[in-house]
């Protein structure tokens, strides 16, 4: 690994003093011997001026400001020589001023545009991304790393070289070291096109090319809770634990909302409109906004729970992979031989609450606070047929 020596030093430039003696103050980088300075924009008189802390002495209004444009200047030199620093590559003072003063620094390697990727992503968590969003491409980033030295011998694969091949080959990889599903394989490799494209969009590939990969068809079954099923989940006496996860499942299965929801859903998220009780919050996933109805069996469970006098979550709050380890405790007492997740409640009241109550695919797209139509219609198709063939049996019976 190749280390970089650096240092920065904040000070007057004595000799660009004006009428008045204030000074401008100029910051100067050593990066292993080479220099570049540049002025802050701040200045002042040198009375004020410290020169061990490189700070102004005052606390004035006009003095905090010029100490934490300082303070930022340092943190941005800093966090510049980081990125680069993390690529592994050598880079001089000129490429550090230029990551610094935000002038594009090439990157020509794979890890590289992927390690910029993650620290953008890690910058807008709560804005544009999610903590769970950037976990994933940092797992993402890590799964290539492993390939790129298991079928290359290399710690880093170069921009240019990238053909179609690294894909398919990448494809093998997930399979076969990390036993990946052809669904999980699939979402792994769109995230790795992404970041692919962004290269593209720097201008750091003249090309995409991964632009003729499709991915492998993977029909993934639909699981959830038939009326009958759904019955017996709602009649059952369950005790203790059990109980509580039944009515939060049930709760799912009544109005559609994912964990996340479901976990941080508070009094403030209740609406009544037109006489009706709904639930508006923005989903987590998509950043959209949901509009639910309060069904009666929905309400009902926040009833249990006194939701009118809870000045908190309106429901218990357990993680989500206690539940869903709790669920299969659930099924297996109700004899329910399908793989309970609290995903499945989502699916149950997509199937067995809407649409087999004809509930349009756009309002259904609605209700589950889908990001586009088409994410509802794909479901719906599947899960009709098996109406169709409900249907049928009843005919030729």
């Amino acid at each position: 690994m190749i280390v970089n020596k650096l240092h920065i030093l904040l000070f007057l430039y004595r000799s660009k003093a004006n009428r008045k003696d204030t000074m401008p103050i100029y910051c100067r980088m050593t990066l292993n011997g080479q220099r570049k300075q540049f002025s802050s924009g701040c200045s002042l008189n040198e009375p004020n001026w410290d020169e061990r802390k490189s700070l102004h002495k005052g606390l004035s209004t006009e003095a905090k400001h010029i100490n934490n444009q300082l303070r930022s200047i340092r943190n941005r030199i800093l966090k510049s020589y980081d990125f680069l620093a993390r690529k592994g590559d050598h880079f001089d003072i000129n490429q550090l001023y230029d990551q610094y003063s935000g002038k594009t620094v090439e990157i020509k390697t794979l890890l590289g545009v992927f390690d910029q990727h993650i620290t953008h992503i890690k910058e807008l968590i709560g804005i544009d991304y999610s903590m769970a969003t950037y976990n994933k491409f940092v797992l993402i980033r890590s799964h290539v790393g492993e390939f790129i030295k298991s079928y290359y011998h290399l710690t880093d694969y170069p921009l240019g070289q990238l053909k179609l091949g690294f894909l398919q080959d990448f494809d093998h990889f997930l399979k076969l070291q990390k036993v990946q599903n052809q669904n999980t394989v699939n979402k792994t490799i769109e995230r790795g096109k992404k970041v692919v494209k962004i290269a593209v969009a720097h201008g750091w590939l003249t090309h995409d090319p991964f632009a003729l990969f499709r991915k492998k068809r993977f029909v993934k079954a639909v699981v959830y809770l038939d009326s009958e099923e759904l019955d017996l989940l709602k009649n059952y006496q369950f005790s203790g634990k059990l109980n509580t996860i039944r009515n939060i499942f049930l709760f799912s299965c009544y109005t559609g909302l994912a964990y996340h929801e479901v976990s941080h859903l508070r009094n403030v998220h209740l609406k009544t409109n037109k006489g009706m009780l709904w639930i508006e919050m923005i989903r987590q996933k998509t950043k959209r906004p949901i509009s639910v109805p309060l069904l009666p069996k929905a309400l009902a469970v926040l009833e249990y729970y006194d939701y009118l006098n809870n000045d908190g979550a309106l429901l218990p709050v357990i993680s989500n992979q206690k539940l869903n380890a709790y669920l299969k405790d659930v099924g297996s007492e109700l004899g329910i031989e399908k793989h309970l997740t609290h995903h499945v409640a989502r699916k149950t009241f997509a199937s067995t609450v809407l649409l087999n109550n004809d509930v349009p695919v756009d309002v259904a797209s609605f209700l589950l606070g889908h990001s586009k139509v088409s994410t509802t219609e794909e479901f719906y198709a599947k899960v009709q047929r098996v109406r169709v063939l409900t249907h049928l049996s009843k005919i030729s019976g």
